[in-house]
């Protein structure tokens, strides 16, 4: 089964130069893909950080400027038929191998001591997806992301989404996508962070997944709607940091 996927605006186009980091490229043979990369002065983790929908590699750019200050490594991409990136998303399908790539590569660096996914929203499902084959994974950090496609379907308060994943998903991906579908085969540490003031997320959907997976841990802001703000994002790096035993 094959989604009809969909090639969003500005996927192709090159990315705009930003000044503090790379640009960098991951070719394959059946896709490139996009993003930045900011690279610390030592040897140290690295976040593949994983944007949300209607966004591109550039929007997770503060997120990485905090990692970065932390004396961690940090790579945003644009997943396939996102803003840089060649293809059309098909919402998690090829999350799995590509994501698995991008890290393949990212291994290599001889100052990666390990690797971290990150993912905000919709780049939350393709992280969950991409952990499922990833052992050697440190750590899994979802931040206001759907867990289970349906119930977020009935549960978002943004119609845009719905209209979104109606055009996207075939049949079986709404099952086959979901992250919570996969729970179990997430085998490395998961932070799941939940804003109680998100009205596109339910936190509903990351209290689920929390409870599922073998090594969850549930992280909920009272304050945090959709987008956490500067301080959510200190608050959830602080966590992770303790959680993951980041040095």
């Amino acid at each position: 089964m094959e989604s009809s996927g969909a090639e969003m605006p500005g996927a192709g186009v090159p990315l705009p130069s930003l000044e503090d980091a790379a640009l960098v490229t991951f070719h394959f043979d059946d896709v490139t893909l996009a993003g930045y990369s900011w690279w610390a002065d030592s040897k140290a983790p690295v976040f593949l950080l994983l944007h949300g929908w209607g966004e591109d590699a550039t929007t997770l750019a503060p997120v990485a400027r905090r990692i970065r200050g932390r004396g961690w490594h940090s790579v945003s991409i644009s997943p396939r038929g996102w803003g840089g990136s060649t293809g059309v998303d098909d919402y998690g399908l090829s999350a799995p191998k590509d994501i698995g790539r991008v890290l393949d590569d990212l291994r290599t660096e001889p100052q990666v001591a390990s690797v971290v996914l990150l993912g905000f929203s919709m780049g939350g499902v393709m992280a969950s997806l991409a952990a499922t084959t990833q052992t050697e994974v440190k750590g899994l950090i979802v931040v206001s992301a759907p867990s289970d496609l349906r119930s977020f379907y009935l549960g978002t308060k943004f119609g845009g989404v719905r209209r979104y994943l109606d055009g996207v998903l075939q049949s079986q991906q709404w099952h086959d996508s979901s992250p919570l579908t996969h729970a179990a085969e997430i085998v490395c540490p998961m932070l799941v962070v939940t804003g109680l003031r998100d009205t596109m997320t339910p936190a509903e959907q990351g209290k689920r997944m929390a409870a599922a997976v073998p090594r969850g841990r549930l992280m909920e802001l009272p304050e945090m709607e959709h987008h956490p703000s500067p301080l959510d994002w200190e608050l959830i790096l602080d966590e992770a940091a303790g959680f993951l035993r980041l040095s």
